[in-house]
């Protein structure tokens, strides 16, 4: 009687923990509905309840992407908010345009604009200034050009850009706070007000940079902005087919190129005395597109990479790098290669037509030891990188070069 009494006191127990137990359940099916219902229906009120059940969640972060120490960002970081970027069904297209030694690049996005950055090539050759100009044009057809920039003075970027600016009505020019100083300047009578824009004290006195100038400041219905960041928490120069928002993120981007300029203090501290110091205020671009993300860099190097890698947060995973300096010795730093993690390498130079022995070997036994697939223009020709509406990239290049041809640098001089 006693065995009975014990199994049924067993039997209650067990019917009422199983209960206690379904019950603990419905309660947690219950609230995870209601978070989910708050969470897509109400997002901020999610926000606020998350920030209360857990007060130091926004002290674990160690930089403005969000993420908490040791974790690799998924944004742009550094002064821009994270932007959702909407799937594209369009084509983004890539063009790095072979200038002999110098640098061009043409970007057609999705939505129907383009962007030519640099244009020029080392000697002002005619034959290649013909040629890139009528390579520009043919998918440049409605002889109006959205936006250009200069990276900075240098006439192996520059040399052209003066005739681009006369061949097409250019909207958005974007170019270095530095101030031309040539005669022509001078003759050309400038509006004072305009040439009080450039507040850096350093000058440039050559006479292709001088003929840019002059255009850039006299091109008719015109938007020119300077290629400066007030801080290293703002970016200034953001191309995108989204809308900005007071909060400065962008609704309905499907694509969105920014610009990490040097800020107000670099260009008053720096000295454009040196040939280093004048290719480092180039500013270093993200292109994000189909979660392809592409690295445009103007002639950056050794003193400015690590002004941008402490600017976004120290990684961003990208796919692309468009490498400094054409491959430059103090370009393409180790740092800097390890903050951006890209799997391809494209180098706008010419072996054969530069005494900088450009490009290093030591430079792309850098790329070589990340695996990156290197495309050179001087061994590809011009080099087209398409990104479809599924993110799928293409490289066509105009000719063909093994990696062990690309892999093959000059030594120092």
């Amino acid at each position: 009687m006693r065995y009975n009494v014990y199994m049924a006191r067993n039997t209650y127990s067990q019917k009422g923990l199983r209960a206690l137990l379904l019950t603990l359940i419905a309660l947690v099916v219950v609230i995870a509905i209601i978070a989910v219902v708050i969470y897509f229906a109400m997002p901020d009120l999610y926000g606020e309840l998350l920030d209360k059940l857990s007060p130091d969640r926004g002290e674990q972060t160690s930089s403005d992407d969000g993420t908490t120490p040791g974790e690799e960002p998924d944004d742009d970081g550094g002064g821009t908010p994270p932007t959702v970027i909407a799937p594209g069904d369009g084509e983004l297209q890539v063009h790095f345009l072979d200038v002999g030694q110098g640098d061009s690049i043409l970007i057609l996005f999705p939505d129907g604009k383009d962007m030519l950055i640099d244009c020029a090539n080392y000697n002002n050759s005619s034959s290649y200034r013909t040629e890139t100009l009528a390579y520009i044009d043919t998918y440049v057809t409605d002889g109006q050009l959205d936006y250009l920039m200069l990276t900075h003075c240098d006439s192996d970027h520059v040399y052209f850009m003066d005739e681009v600016l006369e061949n097409y009505q250019v909207d958005n020019v974007f170019m270095p706070n530095v101030l031309a100083t040539h005669d022509k300047v001078a003759e050309a009578d400038l509006p004072q007000e305009q040439l009080d824009r450039f507040t850096d004290e350093n000058t440039v006195s050559t006479a292709c940079y001088a003929d840019f100038f002059i255009a850039a400041l006299t091109e008719p219905d015109c938007t020119v902005t300077l290629n400066v960041d007030p801080d290293e928490d703002t970016n200034s120069i953001v191309i995108t087919d989204g809308t900005k928002l007071s909060d400065g993120t962008y609704e309905g981007a499907t694509y969105i190129l920014t610009f990490y300029c040097p800020t107000e203090e670099y260009y008053a501290e720096s000295d454009l005395s040196s040939a280093e110091e004048k290719n480092a205020i180039s500013p270093i671009g993200i292109l994000e597109y189909n979660d392809v993300r592409i690295v445009l860099t103007g002639d950056s190097n050794e003193i400015n990479e690590p002004t941008f890698v402490e600017r976004i947060g120290g990684y961003v995973d990208c796919d692309v790098l468009k490498v400094g300096h054409h491959g430059s010795e103090t370009s393409s730093t180790e740092e800097f290669l390890d903050a951006i993690n890209c799997e391809y390498a494209v180098i706008s130079c010419n072996a054969d037509g530069n005494t900088f022995s450009h490009p290093r070997q030591n430079t792309l036994d850098r790329f070589i030891a990340d695996d990156m697939t290197i495309y050179r223009t001087d061994n590809n020709g011009n080099i087209v990188l398409t990104v479809d509406e599924n993110g799928e990239m293409t490289f066509t290049t105009e000719r063909e070069a093994d990696q062990a041809v690309n892999r093959v640098g000059a030594d120092a001089a």
